[in-house]
């Protein structure tokens, strides 16, 4: 008799499982590369398969595009200059019946009118691991340290990335995890993944990862943009990516969000603890600078489970004294990036807004 009521009770729990309707998509992003649009999000329990749509302006409403067993979708052949949404949701099918679950969030991209990328889709896709990524040395890069690696060459987030991040204190050691891949992302890793996801919609080819102190130059010396000494830098605009550029200071690379009156400047950065926004002093070395109090304005708000255990986002002066510069060419015989925004005409202040 109690034999009979477990088997009951485990057949009961089976079918339960097995009927229950996955949970939402969870950290969809878009990024536009060329005429095509990369969907990524985390894993839904429950999923077996996930249908994205895309949004149809004429039906208003969004529209069945595809379905795919991974966490990534690719949509083709998309027309330049055009903004599109797109939605995901996850389903399991149970003797031959499907079982859906809540639709994502609502993501969107804007398609470059040429080239491969514009200003706003680059930062936004930088953005995706913000709050949620630590920092590992050596993350990114290959196991032989000289060139990128299976995280830095990969379309999306790793999953692993935010598993890690969870798992942390408030007293998170650098030193304890080098060279732990798969689990976060160094400043070069974090700067080349963020290319490559602008310029790729597989996994594996050529990546971008290389020495902090050598990103601004060689990505200038591919004609993606100018570079500038740091005695010759004169301001900071969207996307500029900066380079330590002296033989005594330690390798650092980041990426400007945008500069404020005072001459502080927001950056997107992966820096102990990890990915975030951070704010640096004025030139007069005042911790009380506009740039600081946007970064913790943003990370308190949209990254409060980062917040609470990393509150400090300030940057010392010499963030505007170490560093040369690699300003994107937007103009018009940009082969690479687009400014349709108009990002490079903005301040801090505004280009956060715009971007969130």
């Amino acid at each position: 008799m109690l034999l009979g009521t477990m088997i009951l009770v485990l057949s009961s729990t089976i079918l339960f499982a097995g009927t229950k309707r996955p949970k939402k998509p969870s950290y969809v992003t878009a990024t536009a590369v060329k005429t095509n649009v990369n969907i990524t999000w985390r894993k839904a329990s429950y999923a077996t398969r996930y249908a994205v749509y895309q949004y149809n302006a004429t039906k208003k409403s969004y529209i069945y595009k595809g379905y795919t067993k991974s966490c990534k979708y690719t949509v083709k052949n998309l027309k330049r200059g055009e903004t599109y949404g797109f939605k995901v949701r996850a389903y399991r099918i149970v003797s031959k019946k499907r079982y859906y679950g809540s639709y994502s969030k609502a993501v969107s991209a804007t398609i470059s009118k040429k080239g491969y990328s514009t200003l706003k889709n680059y930062l936004k896709t930088a953005l995706a691991p913000c709050g949620s990524t630590m920092y590992i040395w050596g993350g990114g890069w290959n196991k032989g340290d000289c060139s990128a690696g299976k995280d830095a060459k990969t379309i999306g987030i790793n999953p692993n990335w935010r598993t890690f991040f969870r798992k942390q204190k408030k007293n998170y050691n650098t030193s304890k995890t080098r060279y732990q891949w798969g689990n976060g992302l160094d400043c070069s890793g974090f700067v080349g993944w963020s290319i490559y996801n602008i310029r790729n919609t597989a996994n594996n080819k050529s990546g971008y990862v290389m020495s902090s102190k050598k990103m601004a130059k060689n990505f200038a010396s591919r004609k993606w943009g100018t570079y500038q000494k740091p005695s010759k830098v004169k301001n900071y605009k969207a996307g500029d990516i900066m380079s330590t550029a002296c033989s005594d200071c330690s390798g650092h690379v980041w990426i400007v969000i945008g500069q404020c009156s005072d001459g502080s400047v927001v950056l997107l950065h992966s820096s102990a603890p990890g990915v975030q926004l951070s704010g640096t002093q004025t030139r007069s070395g005042s911790n009380n600078s506009q740039a600081i109090k946007l970064a913790k304005q943003y990370m308190k708000k949209y990254y409060p489970s980062w917040y609470k255990k990393y509150p400090s986002n300030k940057r010392s002066k010499k963030y505007l004294s170490h560093f040369g510069q690699m300003r994107w060419n937007t103009g018009n015989s940009s082969t690479m990036m687009t400014d349709p925004d108009g990002y490079q005409n903005m301040n801090a202040q505004q280009v956060l807004k715009d971007l969130f």
